[in-house]
């Protein structure tokens, strides 16, 4: 085994478990929401999600965007530039948390009939969202101390924070929800608190001596231009998310409109495992990135492509993998969370539909954060907000118009395959080039 596969291999695979770990999180609450309040709970807690995947975005964002910085000042050998980085990416996770959690507050409920939250749902999801925005700083933190130690040369810590949060959410969700019947609450209340324990480890070890990264009195005082390097840098990550999130808030609206509330629970199923999936995706590309970013701040370009062509190559095989292995679950997968008649036929249709997305989804994501980790922001952001800003609205409003709820669910596909067409303009353009922000 060559000593760039050994390299691949010890970041890619312990990123996608922590990303297949943090997806699980939604299968789960997916499952126990399913069973404990039905397919009314099911629909209103999934038309909220992408309030509680805008606060997760703002914090990968500048999570993500700090770590790169980091990984490539490690590359550099600069251990006072990486420090700068984290005390930055400190003060921005502080400010994002304080704006972001008092605005959404005061228009909650606005923001949620935007979304198309009726009467019947209303009261469901709002007792599950208030919760979720109030301790939403606990989700930003977490995010940023992931990427930051994964980044920091610790993808296997990192893992393990998520695999025992994940532990203890399917503990609390089954308590909370089944046990004890909390409702709504209950599944919020069971969310929060494994993300607690995340924050707690990354608390550990930004006070032990596995790293040179320090809290301190600084942290409290912004220096504007490393500011705007974590928003830049971070922008590509927030826009990867931004995709997921439009993906649930877009799907959620046209599923309620052409296919009712039954749509919207089918939806709901299908909208976990796409999560689960974009999250592995996310998992491969995060786990090259801080290689290539690392070989990039060392100017090792030849292994820097040679780590990128075998993410690539990996992200094809993956999205050939998930989307057979759905296939074969399509039948099965609606009675893990109480779906049964006419809406689970709709869902088990929808995944054999939608999930075919994954055969191009990882290619995308692979070469977006390639892109970012080289800074090439600019060809990163025509890949991410072009999906986000683009081909997804444009086929969830258009591929309806003509094939009702099969147009809903053909909308990932379609979109993935625009924006691959992009990618390979891009790749002839010659996307070899080392700068263009």
């Amino acid at each position: 085994m060559t000593s760039d596969l050994k390299l691949f291999l010890r970041y890619v695979i312990p990123s996608m478990a922590s990303m297949l770990i943090a997806g699980s999180f939604c299968i789960v609450d997916t499952i126990f929401i399913g069973q404990g309040l039905g397919e009314l709970g099911l629909a209103a807690i999934g038309i909220s999600w992408p309030i509680v995947m805008f606060f997760s975005a703002a914090g990968d964002m500048i999570g993500s965007g700090a770590a790169v910085l980091i990984a490539q000042a490690r590359g550099a050998n600069e251990p006072e530039d990486a420090q700068k980085s984290f005390q930055n990416m400190v003060w921005l996770q502080c400010v994002a948390t304080l704006v972001l959690t008092v605005l959404i507050l005061l228009a909650l409920k606005p923001i949620m009939r935007f979304m198309g939250i009726n009467d019947e749902l209303m009261p469901i999801g709002f007792e599950y969202i208030r919760l979720m925005v109030v301790y939403s700083f606990v989700g930003i933190f977490m995010m940023g101390g992931v990427a930051v130690i994964r980044n920091d040369g610790h993808p296997v810590l990192a893992m393990w924070m998520e695999i025992l949060g994940l532990l203890l959410n399917i503990l609390l969700d089954w308590a909370f929800i089944i046990h004890w019947r909390f409702g709504p609450a209950g599944a919020a209340w069971a969310t929060i608190c494994s993300q607690m324990i995340a924050c707690l480890i990354a608390l550990w070890y930004f006070l032990s001596p596995k790293t040179d990264l320090r809290f301190t009195w600084a942290s409290l005082v912004p220096d504007w231009r490393r500011v705007r390097e974590i928003l830049i840098t971070g922008i590509p990550i927030f826009g990867n998310s931004l995709i997921i999130l439009m993906m649930l808030a877009l799907h959620n609206y046209q599923s309620l409109r052409y296919g009712g509330k039954e749509g919207l629970a089918a939806y709901t199923l299908l909208s976990s495992i796409e999560a689960l999936g974009s999250l592995l995706m996310t998992g491969l590309a995060s786990g090259v990135q801080p290689m290539v970013a690392f070989l990039h701040g060392a100017k090792e370009h030849e292994r820097k492509e040679r780590i990128g062509r075998m993410g690539l190559q990996s992200a094809f095989g993956i999205g050939i993998l998930i989307f057979l292995v759905s296939l074969i679950l399509k039948d099965y997968m609606p009675g893990w969370t109480g779906l049964s008649g006419e809406t689970a036929k709709l869902a088990a249709h929808g995944v054999a539909i939608s999930l075919s997305a994954f055969l191009l989804l990882g290619v995308i994501r692979v070469a977006s954060y390639y892109y970012q980790a080289t800074e090439q922001i600019v060809r990163a952001n025509i890949l991410i907000y072009g999906d986000a800003c683009f081909a997804l609205p444009l086929c969830l409003f258009v591929l309806p118009l003509w094939f009702g709820m099969d147009g809903v669910w053909g909308a990932m596909p379609v979109s993935r395959v625009i924006l691959f067409l992009i990618l390979c303009g891009l790749w002839k353009s010659g996307s070899d080039s080392r700068s263009d922000h």
